[in-house]
């Protein structure tokens, strides 16, 4: 398997979820309407870094039971690598992303999606400054960039952009044989 995350980065974010419990994987929290009503009925879900957890959480909080989220952190100890699911909701990640792992960690998204994706990807520079003295968001790139790298490897079902937040929210859909 290729490399997702390297060692020293790993242990930065590693050193960062230990010093700021809960607040790794909160925002997926703020898309839960989103993100349930675009699982196409899939009740079984892969929450591709996932932080502290806080989409199943609030999944659990307003639907109980209905979802099953299996959770993906590679900075977690015990992060194993994911196995496939028809639903892949990756929130707030792919901007964290080392620049030079990003295709690795987009071919591994593919791997890991069967059916549909949710995603949403920050287009600026986060207020969160890392241990090493970098920027939370050490991959800014336009919308334009990333819409560009996802239809290589999906087929964007529907997409969105918030200028003001400058946050890009896709709907992904696995390439199949069929549609290529």
């Amino acid at each position: 398997m290729k490399d997702l995350i390297s060692t020293e980065y790993k242990d930065v974010l590693a050193w960062e979820h230990s010093h700021t419990p809960g607040k790794w994987g909160h925002t997926a929290s703020m898309y839960v309407n989103n993100i349930v009503q675009n699982s196409n009925g899939v009740t079984e879900w892969l929450d591709y870094g996932a932080g502290h957890g806080g989409l199943a959480i609030a999944v659990k909080e307003k639907h109980g039971d209905k979802y099953t989220i299996t959770e993906y952190e590679p900075s977690r100890p015990d992060a194993t690598k994911p196995e496939p699911k028809d639903y892949v909701v990756c929130v707030d990640v792919l901007e964290h992303v080392e620049p030079d792992l990003i295709d690795n960690v987009l071919d591994d998204l593919q791997r890991v999606t069967n059916k549909y994706g949710y995603f949403t990807i920050s287009c600026r520079l986060a207020a969160k400054i890392l241990k090493d003295g970098r920027n939370a968001h050490i991959l800014v790139k336009p919308k334009e960039w990333w819409k560009e790298k996802l239809e290589s490897r999906f087929t964007i079902k529907d997409e969105s952009w918030e200028p003001g937040d400058k946050n890009y929210r896709v709907i992904i859909e696995k390439i199949t044989k069929e549609k290529i």
